[in-house]
């Protein structure tokens, strides 16, 4: 897979696709101050269960990032993420603590 341009990550365009899978250039969230550029494949089709068991629904990342931290010299970086809503509990859980600990609120 080839590194997306900023454009493609800014615009989150379809830039992979096969019979099973279809991936999007992103933004990964800064880590160390910098950014990264990415491509998350997602499974075309995925099945929730009532029992809350699934199939599919993961998402494979790779990220190419533009500092040394958090990431060795290997590019692109290959992450798997099984929950899109773990991020949206941590990301809140990360804003939170971050707002409660703020020390001036209301500087010029």
């Amino acid at each position: 897979m080839k590194i997306p341009t900023g454009d493609q990550c800014s615009n989150k365009e379809k830039v992979y696709e096969t019979d099973n899978q279809v991936g999007y250039a992103c933004w990964y969230p800064q880590m160390g101050g910098y950014t990264g550029k990415a491509v998350a494949v997602f499974d075309k089709s995925w099945t929730q269960y009532k029992s809350g068991s699934s199939m599919g629904g993961c998402v494979d990342v790779s990220v190419w990032h533009d500092g040394e931290l958090p990431f060795d010299d290997r590019s692109p970086t290959e992450l798997h993420h099984c929950s899109g809503e773990q991020f949206i509990e941590f990301g809140k859980f990360i804003e939170g603590i971050n707002n409660k600990n703020m020390v001036e609120k209301d500087r010029p």
